[in-house]
């Protein structure tokens, strides 16, 4: 009795002469269908002569052999074989664009993620395949739409977004009751796209410094909670005066902005309390002693004219805030990062053009990785949640110009100076400055006025920020 087989959807069955072999399984060549979730299609005829078929997962070759040996068996013993459901009608398949609204309703993730899934979705999957039914499109299909925002100039790293938007929508299909199992599985999985991730900036202390200081002076602590705290964009404009803990040289980091409000950080490993450094406690307090001063007659015409409050109190407790007394935002922080890029390099400090303030939080995993932090500290530091994550995804080589750094690694990192490093990283920010600074300690922090909120005094004990 010959043996059982099934067909296989990954490999053609009869090559033509000259066709290239397939990479993973020697021997064979592969069809237009290689790669997907189902593999294998158990075959059998009906009592009519019809060909009937159903796929099956490719871990589950087994399964079909056994299906398909059931079914002809029926058919030969002139019993009714399982019953074929056959085509279904599409009356209650959505369209690509409809379902799009329905998973964006429904899908469970962070508000950012939803919000960027939106971006991707109805900008490049709705206007090219919108109006066909959400069960229709196969792999080759989902090939030639790739390859057209490639021919119309989308770059490799956004296709790549775009098909991991599309395939977590695809993979929510699967569990419609009313649909998903007429769909052929996810097509989109097994597509390869080249990943074309960006170069990040090597960033150097001479390119931070000259960043601090070119940046508007209202965003100056942003660049250093970047490079000395490594904390993304949105988290530091996030930072308020509760999570700066001088007393206790710490600062817990709970929240992030997106668009002006409050969210969750981006996983559960961000939620951290960070050692500070004296050299970005003297920092914050430069900063809250501007911060405190009374708004311009301009800014309180603007905020009249808008029908805003004065100082509008749900704000407040924010240790930055933008021009108008409203959170920082995404886009306000890059104009401002750009435009002390530009401001540098015209001074002579050639920070990349390419360099975004993502690029800070970089740079500061490259310094301690460097400076010779054992791994699982930075990692901790850093708030990654896997150890390659710190080593593969971040870290790069870095020969650190220690003698442009403001002050020492242990004024600026808050934590002691790891063995071997030069001397040039042991020097004090004081002996740098050519002048005495008072080291920031939690008793001179009291001495100075800082009340328990991480707000300041004057010298008579009155609030300088109300």
């Amino acid at each position: 009795m010959a043996k059982e087989e099934v067909y296989d959807r990954w490999h053609k069955a009869r090559p033509k002469k000259g066709e290239s072999g397939c990479p993973e399984h020697p021997g064979l060549v592969p069809s237009v269908d290689h790669g997907c979730e189902k593999r294998w299609q158990a075959r059998w005829r009906d009592g009519n002569g019809r060909q009937r078929s159903k796929n099956f997962l490719k871990n589950k070759k087994t399964a079909a052999i056994a299906y398909q040996r059931s079914q002809r068996a029926a058919v030969e013993e002139g019993r009714d074989p399982l019953p074929h459901r056959g085509r279904k009608t599409t009356a209650c398949v959505p369209t690509i664009a409809e379902y799009v609204e329905k998973f964006l309703t429904e899908h469970d993730v962070r508000d950012g993620t939803l919000e960027t899934y939106g971006y991707r979705l109805r900008g490049h999957v709705v206007p090219a395949l919108g109006d066909r039914p959400i069960t229709e499109p196969r792999r080759p299909e989902y090939k030639r739409f790739f390859a057209d925002l490639k021919a119309a100039g989308m770059e490799d790293p956004h296709r790549t977004q775009v098909k991991k938007a599309l395939s977590a929508m695809l993979t929510a299909a699967l569990d419609a009751p009313d649909f998903g199992h007429l769909m052929p599985g996810n097509q989109v999985i097994g597509i390869k796209l080249p990943q074309g991730r960006r170069q990040k900036a090597r960033l150097t202390w001479a390119h931070v410094v000259a960043l601090a200081e070119e940046i508007s002076p209202d965003f100056e602590i942003l660049i250093w909670y970047g490079a000395l705290q490594g904390l993304r964009s949105m988290e530091a404009a996030g930072v308020r005066k509760t999570d700066m803990k001088l007393r206790l040289m710490k600062m817990e980091v709970e929240e992030q902005r997106q668009d002006g409000k409050a969210a969750r950080l981006k996983t559960d490993h961000s939620y951290a309390v960070l050692p500070i450094g004296s050299y970005l406690a003297d920092k914050y307090l430069a900063h809250m002693a501007k911060r405190t001063a009374v708004p311009s007659a301009d800014v309180l015409r603007h905020r009249r004219k808008r029908g805003w409050s004065p100082r509008p109190e749900e704000f407040d407790g924010l240790v930055t805030v933008g021009r108008y007394g409203t959170p920082v935002r995404e886009g306000a922080l890059c104009r401002a990062f750009n435009l002390a890029k530009q401001a540098a390099r015209r001074k002579g400090v050639k920070v990349p053009e390419s360099a975004t303030f993502r690029d800070l939080r970089d740079f500061m995993d490259a310094v301690l990785i460097a400076s010779g932090v054992p791994p699982r500290s930075v990692q901790g530091r850093m708030r990654h949640g896997t150890l390659a994550e710190t080593l593969d995804t971040y870290g790069f080589a870095l020969e650190v110009d220690w003698e442009n750094a403001p002050a020492s690694f242990e004024e600026l990192y808050g934590i002691p100076a790891p063995p071997g490093l030069p001397e040039a990283a042991l020097v004090h920010q004081e002996q740098r400055t050519g002048r005495e600074t008072a080291p920031t300690t939690p008793d001179r922090v009291i001495r100075e006025g800082a009340r328990g909120d991480g707000s300041l005094c004057d010298g008579a004990g009155k609030a300088a920020l109300r």
